[in-house]
This record gives C-alpha cells, sequence and structure tokens, in this order.
C-alpha cells in the first residue's frame, strides 16, 4: 500500500508505470472527452501514482524528470512551462458520461478532471507541480474491482495523436477481455472522440484523417496491431467500424538518442529495427459489389484497384459524383489528356462535388478607357500590396503563438487537415513546413483565431 501523506511524490511508490481506470460505455475509456498528447501524458503519470488499495485521492507532485523518463521524452528548454500549462488546462477540462441513475432515467453528467494544479512561485529550479483528481473522480479511478482498464503507460510513449491514445484506450481494454475485435457506430465513434459533424463533415474525411491515421499509429509505436477494419453499411451508408486487433511486441523504452521530445509537433519514427509497415487493411462486402458496379464505367481508364482506394478514401456519392462529371465532359467533348489522374483529383475534392450549377452569363460592359484603365490597375497594385502586408504581419503574429504554444501545435494541425483546404497539407511535412505554403494561410489563421480571439486584433 502507497504511502500515506497529504502530497504524494513518486519516491513514496516506486517506479511504478500502471495506470488504472473504469471502463465500458460508463467510464473513462467511453467518456466524451479531448486531451492533446501532453494533457494525456500528465494525466497518465497521475495515474500510476494511484495505488489500487487508496481510498481517497491527496495532493500529487509530478517532476517534470519524471514525465520525461516515464514517457521516454528529451528534455528542452520549455519542458517545465509545457507540462505546466497542460495541468493548467486540465483543470478547465471535462468529461461526459451519458448513464442511467437509481430512479430508472438517463442523465448526461459532466465531471471535471482536476481541482487545482500548483507551480511554485520563485522557483529557479522548475522541476515540479503539485495536481489533485477531482473527487468526482472517485468511482472512477479508486478501489476498481470490475470492468477497468489496466495498462503500462510506457505503451503510450511514442503515439502522438490524442485520437491514437484514445483508440488505444478502447481496443486494450477489450484485448483484455481476451477480444480480437469489436464493434463501434460511427457515431459512437465521433461521440467519444467529440468530433462533430462539422470536423470531419465526410465519413471519408473522418475515415482518413481519424481511424485509419490512428490504426496505422497503434500499429507501428505501440504493442497493438489493428489488423483489420471492416465497414458496416446500411443504405450504402457506413454506420459502424468494426476493429480486430491482435498484440505485438513492441520496445517499451527507445535506444539512448532516440527519445521522443516533449513538444507534441515534433514526429517520432519507430526505432525498431524489424520492418513493421503498417497497413491498415478495409474489409467490406458491400464494397466489392459497388466496385463490380462502378469499376466497368471507368474500365478503359483505371484498374479495379483504384475503384476499391476510391471508395475507401472517399464517400460513395463523391465515387458516383465524380465519376458522373467526368463521363459528361468527355461525351461533351472535352478534352482530357490522363483521365485515370482527373478522375482521381476529382475523386480526391474534400467537398460534396456538384457541377450541375449554371454558368452566370458573362455581361458585357464598356471598354474602359487607357485612363480609366491605368487608375484601376494603379489602385488594384496599392490594395495588392496593402494585403500583402497586412497577411505577412497575420502570418508573423500566427507564427509567434505556435512557438509560445506548442501545446497548439495537434489542434491546429487538426483544423488545416479538415475541410476544403485539407487536401494541401502534405502529410510528409512538419507542421511548421506546411504553414509556409501560401494555400494553408486561411486556415492558419482561423485555427489561431479559435485558440486565440485577440490574436490579430491589432493588426491592421
Amino acid at each position: 500500500m502507497a504511502k500515506e501523506t497529504k502530497v504524494r511524490k513518486r519516491a513514496d511508490i516506486g517506479e511504478r508505470t500502471i495506470a488504472r481506470m473504469k471502463a465500458g460505455r460508463n467510464g473513462i475509456v467511453e467518456a466524451t472527452y479531448r486531451m492533446d498528447v501532453v494533457e494525456f501524458r500528465v494525466f497518465f503519470t497521475m495515474l500510476t501514482m494511484i495505488s489500487p488499495d487508496d481510498v481517497t485521492f491527496c495532493e500529487y507532485e509530478l517532476r517534470v524528470a519524471d514525465i520525461i523518463r516515464l514517457f521516454s521524452l528529451s528534455r528542452d528548454g520549455r519542458s517545465y512551462e509545457t507540462i505546466k500549462e497542460a495541468a493548467e488546462r486540465l483543470v478547465n477540462k471535462t468529461m461526459v458520461i451519458y448513464h442511467t441513475k437509481e430512479d430508472g432515467n438517463r442523465y448526461r453528467t459532466v465531471i471535471p478532471f482536476l481541482t487545482s494544479a500548483s507551480s511554485q512561485i520563485g522557483d529557479a529550479k522548475m522541476e515540479s507541480i503539485r495536481v489533485t483528481f477531482h473527487p468526482e473522480l472517485k468511482p472512477f479511478l479508486l478501489q476498481l474491482r470490475t470492468e477497468y482498464l489496466e495498462f503500462d503507460v510506457r505503451n503510450l510513449a511514442r503515439v502522438q495523436s490524442q485520437y491514437s491514445i484514445r483508440l488505444y484506450m478502447m481496443l486494450r481494454h477489450q484485448m483484455n477481455l481476451k477480444k480480437t475485435s469489436v464493434r463501434y457506430t460511427v457515431e459512437r465513434l465521433r461521440e467519444v472522440f467529440e468530433i462533430g459533424d462539422k470536423d470531419y463533415p465526410l465519413y471519408g474525411n473522418f475515415k482518413q484523417k481519424v481511424l485509419v491515421r490512428a490504426c496505422t499509429d497503434l500499429s507501428t509505436t505501440t504493442n497493438i496491431r489493428v489488423d483489420k477494419m471492416e465497414e458496416e453499411r446500411s443504405n450504402r451508408k457506413v454506420v459502424a467500424v468494426v476493429f480486430h486487433m491482435s498484440s505485438q511486441e513492441l520496445p517499451l523504452v527507445l535506444p539512448d538518442g532516440e527519445g521522443i521530445t516533449a513538444s507534441v509537433s515534433t514526429p517520432v519514427a519507430t526505432s525498431s529495427k524489424k520492418s513493421n509497415k503498417a497497413v491498415v487493411e478495409i474489409d467490406d462486402p458491400a464494397t466489392d459489389s459497388l466496385v463490380d458496379e462502378l469499376h466497368p464505367l471507368v474500365a478503359q481508364y483505371v484498374g479495379r484497384e483504384a475503384v476499391r482506394t476510391w471508395l475507401h478514401q472517399s464517400s460513395e456519392d463523391q465515387v458516383r459524383t465524380a465519376i458522373d462529371y467526368t463521363l459528361k465532359q468527355l461525351k461533351q467533348g472535352a478534352t482530357i489528356k490522363n483521365v485515370g489522374g482527373y478522375l482521381q483529383r476529382m475523386v480526391s475534392m474534400s467537398i460534396p462535388l456538384s457541377f450541375d450549377e449554371p454558368v452566370p452569363p458573362v455581361t458585357k460592359t464598356n471598354r474602359p478607357t487607357d485612363v480609366q484603365s491605368n487608375v484601376q490597375k494603379e489602385q488594384q497594385a496599392l490594395e495588392n500590396a496593402r494585403l500583402e502586408a497586412l497577411t505577412e504581419k497575420k502570418y508573423q503574429a500566427a507564427i509567434q503563438v505556435l512557438s509560445d504554444h506548442p501545446e497548439w501545435h495537434e489542434t491546429v494541425a487538426e483544423h488545416m487537415q479538415s475541410g476544403l483546404f485539407g487536401k494541401f497539407y502534405k502529410e510528409k511535412l512538419s507542421l511548421l513546413e506546411n504553414i509556409r505554403n501560401p494555400a494553408m494561410y486561411g486556415p492558419l489563421f482561423q485555427a489561431i483565431e479559435r485558440l486565440k480571439a485577440d490574436v490579430f486584433t491589432d493588426i491592421n
């Protein structure tokens, strides 16, 4: 039993790396909430400091060095600030559970994670912070006897996405129950991940940006491998996903010199020497019949696997509209040198396609005189210069915000990858490399304003 004290330090419990929490639909594992990666690391470190015999919470002292060692991180100049700010954000974070109470009615209950996060004023060493769980979490973290998740937090040391962490928790619990597959409705997954229809309105985007990426992340960085992801359809709409998973051996601690930086934005490569290429197989019998139906329409331009890939990457309606439009263009005599490539571009568009809008008529106007034309050109040049200067100021302000708040990098990146401009985001590049592309300025500024509403107020 852990030493009883008002303030618990890691030295009081030893090198414990196991986290435990209530699972199931009424537990933390499948509750509705969001945390970024750094917040999860703070939360998990707190969980490792709870003893199975504890009957109440105390104040927990988290040393930065302990978190760095627990998750194989590399210390940088902002390690303390990054962890302190994450703990302070957790004070305002809540989880939502839907459950039946003693009166037989269903309730939506909101529960905070922490009640306090304290850092010593004038602490030159900046070594530790103190945090306290909210008392309402006791049934979810203390005296757990049935339906709880237990896992070694070091298995998540290399995970760099909050959705990967949530999926890991869900699948790990099912595997602890000796299951090799589990079914979730799309609606339930969106609810657990707290992803509304506005974030990824098309299922194809939700699948690629969240589900497939999380499956790949788990398979390449954790001790869980997602072998296959089956989709279930109803009236051609994907309504549920079945995950097939298995255990795999991966090193819990990275070799010396290959630690992960404490910044959530830094990409991490697996250190395993064994080839572990993660190919998430999407298996759906209904897809075969769709391929049989759609491929003959474009057989002279692309192969069957191309059509199958389209259906995995985008919605069925998106694929049908892209094919119909392309064939209509060809029938009307349009010259398309590479029809297969053109089809691919049409399918990859991130918004519902609608190509039947009438072309607005061209309004004839009197030709301006040379003097009018020159004046208009000068005015346009001045306006362009003003807009360029304004954009540059906003860009520099955005860069400064990202520099000051590395914990926001993941949120900004996720926003930039969703919506119309998501196709311009290059996953092989870092966030800072992607935002150099002028095409990404709009979503960048929008993401920054959501996080800091007054960031561009004084720019004119």
